[in-house]
Order: C-alpha cells, then sequence, then structure tokens
C-alpha cells in the first residue's frame, strides 16, 4: 500500500510538472503572441502615419479679393463674415455629419452638385471647403469641374495660373495646376474661361490621375469637387461614378420638388452623401441658431 500511494504520487506529481510546463509554455506563446500583436498594431499605426511617397509640391500662392469674396458670400478667414457666427455653426454642422460619414466610409473625394442652376452649389462647396481646413490633420483640395460655368476662382477674385482645362487636355502639368490662397490645409485647382468640351474633356483617365496625384504627397487628403447641375449637362454623371459619394446641394424655397426628384435618382446607384439645403431662413430647432443663407443638411 505505501507503494502504491508512493507511486501514485509520483504520477501525480509528473502531471502537474507536466501541467505546469504546458502552462508555461501557453503563458509564453501568449505573450509572444501578444507581443506580435502589438507589434502589427504600432505597424498599421505607422502605415496610417507613414510619410506620403513624394514630398509635397510648393504651390503658388495667390492672393484673393477680399471685397468679391465677400460679395460672393465667401468665409474668408479673417472677414467679418466669416466671423458670423450663424453662418459659421451653418457649416460647422454640415461638416460634422460629413467628418462622420468620411470617417466611417474613409471617403477621400466628395463630389458636390445641385439639380439646376443658380442652388447654391459652388459657394456651399468653397465655404465647405474652407470649414473642413480648419482641421490641420487633413489636406484639403477644392477642384472646379464645372468648367462650362467655372465659378471657385470667379468667386475668390483671383486668375489661376493654370486651368483644369488646360491640364485635362495635356496642356500643363499637375505640378503647375494647384494654388493657395493662403488658407491653411487648402488648395485649390479652378478654371480661368468655360470649356463646352467638358464631357469629352472628362472621358480620360486624366481624373483619375490627378486624384493619384494629390493622394501621392497629401497626408489625410479630402478632395471636394464642384460638379455641374445634375439636369443640365451629363459631366455630373461621369465624375459620380469615380468618387467615393456626392452630397447635393438644394435651394430653399427655389429647387422644385420634381427637380429634386429627379436629381436624387439619377444618383440612386451611386454612392450618397445627402442633401445640403441651401439659402435657409429657418431655425436649427432646439439650438435655435438662424442660418440666413447658410445652408444645414436635412
Amino acid at each position: 500500500m505505501v507503494i502504491e500511494r508512493a507511486l501514485e504520487k509520483l504520477k501525480q506529481s509528473q502531471a502537474a510538472a507536466v501541467a505546469a510546463k504546458a502552462a508555461k509554455v501557453d503563458r509564453s506563446l501568449g505573450s509572444r503572441a501578444a507581443a506580435d500583436t502589438q507589434t502589427a498594431d504600432r505597424a498599421a499605426a505607422l502605415v496610417n502615419i507613414e510619410a506620403p511617397s513624394v514630398a509635397a509640391p510648393k504651390f503658388v500662392e495667390l492672393p484673393c479679393d477680399g471685397a468679391v469674396a465677400i460679395r460672393n458670400r465667401i468665409l474668408l478667414p479673417g472677414t467679418p463674415l466669416a466671423a458670423d457666427g450663424r453662418i459659421g455653426a451653418a457649416y460647422r454642422m454640415i461638416r460634422a455629419r460629413l467628418q462622420n460619414l468620411i470617417a466611417n466610409n474613409h471617403w477621400t473625394t466628395l463630389a458636390l452638385t445641385s439639380p439646376e442652376a443658380g442652388e447654391g452649389k459652388s459657394v456651399t462647396a468653397l465655404n465647405l471647403a474652407l470649414s473642413f481646413a480648419r482641421d490641420a490633420s487633413k489636406s484639403i483640395f477644392l477642384i472646379d469641374l464645372d468648367m462650362r460655368n467655372p465659378t471657385i476662382c470667379k468667386y475668390l477674385g483671383v486668375s489661376p495660373p493654370h486651368s483644369v482645362v488646360e491640364y485635362l487636355t495635356g496642356a500643363c502639368s499637375l505640378d503647375s495646376l494647384f494654388f493657395t490662397i493662403g488658407a491653411d490645409n487648402l488648395t485649390i485647382a479652378g478654371n480661368r474661361e468655360s470649356s463646352e468640351q467638358a464631357s469629352e474633356l472628362l472621358a480620360g483617365n486624366r481624373l483619375e490621375q490627378l486624384f493619384e496625384y494629390i493622394r501621392s504627397f497629401a497626408r489625410n487628403p479630402l478632395i471636394i469637387i464642384d460638379l455641374p447641375p445634375l439636369l443640365i449637362t451629363d459631366e455630373a454623371l461621369m465624375v459620380a461614378p469615380r468618387v467615393d459619394a456626392t452630397a447635393l446641394v438644394i435651394a430653399d424655397g427655389e429647387t422644385r420638388r420634381d427637380s429634386l426628384l429627379r436629381a436624387r435618382q439619377s444618383l440612386a446607384e451611386f454612392s450618397f452623401a445627402g442633401v445640403i439645403l441651401n439659402k435657409s431662413a429657418e431655425s436649427s430647432g432646439k439650438a435655435g441658431y438662424y442660418y440666413g443663407y447658410g445652408p444645414r443638411e436635412k
């Protein structure tokens, strides 16, 4: 009996030793796995903050005509219009809602269009770009693709060194296309004159090359595109499948319901960012903000 108890005790001791060794191996493997996970996480973080593949070019800075910008309701930094809390609140609300969509869906390209002409999409695009540019972590690019009726440069009172039309025809390089206006984190590409060949110019792959060029040097870019009205020309529908999402700008008291429905149906098969109500004179509700001509999302 004593021998049997001793043998049993020895077996238990050996089993305990094996279990302890296995636990030690498991802990070691677990620690290694955790370390590997941490390394992978750090690597992923490094990828997210990794420097772009090429150095950012130095674009020409053009002085805006402040009087022209104010007359066109552009919220240039340092102007009384930009200091208007009601208007700023309207754009901050849109920016916040779009930021959530952009972050959740990993968008880098956002186009703005409208059903008809005169509904304020270009003013909205410019002011949204200026609003987004206040976020120092982003690089904002505004591109005027309303080539039949370009207004971005007109509203700023600037004459660009080269135009988007010139780039699309191969008459200028991407390095010479963009310019800045002194607003941090904002770079613009516009047009000097209109073109009746807009559809043909967009038929090639140079627009995609433009996007890739920006992504090659810009850290955390957001490309905002001003498109022509949906129900007037076909350019917006040519660009919509080539961007991450499209938003529709309508004018309070001006946009016809049937035009809005037709425009929304036209964009049904593409990623849709929402409807922005421009020229609204309504209160925002609980917050009590008065929007004036400033837009809000609806």
